[in-house]
């Protein structure tokens, strides 16, 4: 933290591991070729191994970037970004259990897109409130997500993150799902490194930017829907044969 030079995390970032439609490699490359992140957090819905794998990649050969490994937990209360996690989160608890959950590891926990629409409560964005995040020793709050229609949400967040004093670090995550959103939305911190970043985080003096009105992202989001939900479906089957999601039960048919 003795650096008077200030570097670019996107601490929010999806992959083939859950509904990304790039691969843990692909983002890898992406991130060293088209941007000047010099940290990143991988954080696929209920599962860490697209970071392991990225970080993986990144030694091997010696990138010029850090991933921490991370995970975005679907709690009872709503998303919660698990950064620094090497041990998967069982979802599905409460927000209070899955935060100590995080913390047990030595994790930092980050509300994910907290003031999301009401009407996306059943994708599990906003299933938070305030009387949750008031309650719950959340760690950081995200106050800058790239997701289309979050412009008002995001400033929401922010005078909510604001009013709590220093309770809350700030973060910015993309919550990209396709690679040209990587980056959009971003966390500032003193330094280089992830250490220097966790450094940062547990101060409270990161700052963001945020995604701003961009209508080419939300055209590419918006041509990029089948795949981002084909892919969902896809990690939502590997998690019932773990045993970690129940299986809807079938429609009947009809006669």
């Amino acid at each position: 933290m003795q650096s008077d030079s200030w570097s670019a995390a996107d601490l929010h970032i999806h992959t083939t591991a859950s509904d990304g439609v790039a691969t843990p490699a692909e983002v890898v490359d992406w991130v060293c070729t088209k941007t000047d992140l010099t940290v990143i957090a991988i954080a696929d819905h209920n599962t860490n191994l697209g970071a392991i794998e990225a970080a993986t990649l990144v030694a091997e050969r010696g990138l010029p970037l850090q991933v921490i490994i991370s995970q975005e937990v679907e709690s009872a209360d709503g998303h919660i970004l698990g950064l620094w996690t090497p041990e998967i989160i069982a979802p599905g608890m409460s927000a209070e259990e899955t935060v100590i959950a995080i913390h047990a590891q030595g994790g930092f926990a980050v509300a994910a897109h907290p003031f999301a629409p009401r009407l996306w409560s059943k994708a599990g964005l906003s299933r938070g409130n305030r009387g949750v995040y008031n309650n719950v020793d959340y760690d950081g709050i995200e106050i800058a997500n790239s997701t289309p229609l979050l412009f008002v949400a995001n400033w929401v967040a922010r005078f909510y993150q604001l009013s709590q004093g220093q309770r809350f670090a700030a973060t910015g995550g993309s919550d990209a799902h396709i690679l040209p959103v990587i980056g959009t939305s971003r966390t500032y911190f003193p330094g280089e490194t992830a250490d220097d970043l966790r450094a940062a985080l547990d101060s409270r003096i990161t700052t963001v930017s945020r995604p701003g009105f961009n209508p080419r992202r939300m055209l590419r989001y918006a041509r990029n829907v089948p795949k981002i939900m084909a892919s969902d479906r896809e990690r939502k089957a590997r998690e019932v044969d773990l045993g970690i999601r129940e299986a809807k039960p079938e429609k009947p048919k009809s006669r």
